[in-house]
């Protein structure tokens, strides 16, 4: 465990010596928070509508579930951007043979990489619980749905790294690296739609439950489904493992 966290550790801080940390987070910050205007905006004049009709609208509805599906759609671009140089710069940088040769294993270098991925990921989204905090400050809410969607939140953001740490184990070049693991993580992202097209109500239930984003729904509306908690974690054990696999077979090259 302690040579997981070394190796975490030293990714983060990498993290941190060039632009690409300070960038994506600058620009996830001012998507978030422009979109949060929107919504917060859009939220005041529906409820001035039913309010006159004598409906009623949460902000969990109308604000916090489209913000979270919005941050949603956000990972799907910025997380390949943080994890292609996870394996691929090792590799560019012919450093990839001294980790190789040095007395740690795949599944440890995995892990260590892997975490790192998350932790930075984490420390950008962390900008996310601002929101509900200033929003605390106006108006009443249900802090139901806010704290499973950010628990939902981190576990498709780990859904995400597993599939950019893949992908950047199959190569060293950045670019290929980022395009694999976008193309994989929109895969997941649209496979849903098909089920629209299916007479098969087994199919159907089959696309749907493959779906990243039919699982995230649930989150955003305060309800935690076991089998949707379990259908993250396979995956990440899924993409953890091709990876490992990758980069044991790279040991005996």
């Amino acid at each position: 465990m302690k040579k997981i966290m070394i190796i975490a550790a030293k990714e983060y801080r990498t993290y941190f010596t060039g632009l690409m940390a300070y960038a994506v987070g600058g620009l996830f910050t001012f998507l978030m928070s422009l979109m949060f205007y929107f919504a917060f905006a859009r939220f005041a004049n529906v409820s001035m509508q039913l309010a006159a009709q004598g409906g009623k609208g949460t902000i969990n509805d109308y604000v916090f579930a489209m913000q979270f599906g919005n941050v949603n759609l956000v990972l799907l671009i910025i997380i390949p951007a943080l994890t292609m140089r996870l394996f691929a710069e090792e590799k560019r940088n012919r450093t990839m043979d001294l980790l190789m040769t040095s007395p740690l294993t795949a599944t440890e270098i995995v892990v260590g990489k892997f975490l790192a991925g998350c932790l930075i990921v984490w420390s950008i989204l962390a900008i996310m619980v601002v929101y509900p905090l200033t929003s605390s400050l106006f108006t009443t809410f249900d802090k139901g749905p806010v704290l499973t969607s950010f628990l939902g939140l981190f576990l498709i953001s780990g859904v995400y790294v597993s599939i950019g740490v893949f992908a950047s184990s199959l190569t060293e070049n950045g670019i290929i690296a980022f395009v694999l693991a976008f193309v994989i993580s929109l895969f997941f992202w649209v496979v849903g739609w098909a089920s629209v097209s299916m007479d098969s109500p087994a199919a159907q239930s089959f696309f749907n439950y493959v779906s990243i984003i039919s699982h995230f729904g649930d989150f955003t509306k305060g309800v935690i489904d076991v089998s949707s908690v379990v259908y993250y974690l396979s995956l990440i054990f899924f993409f953890g493992f091709l990876t490992q696999r990758v980069v044991e077979s790279a040991r005996w090259r």
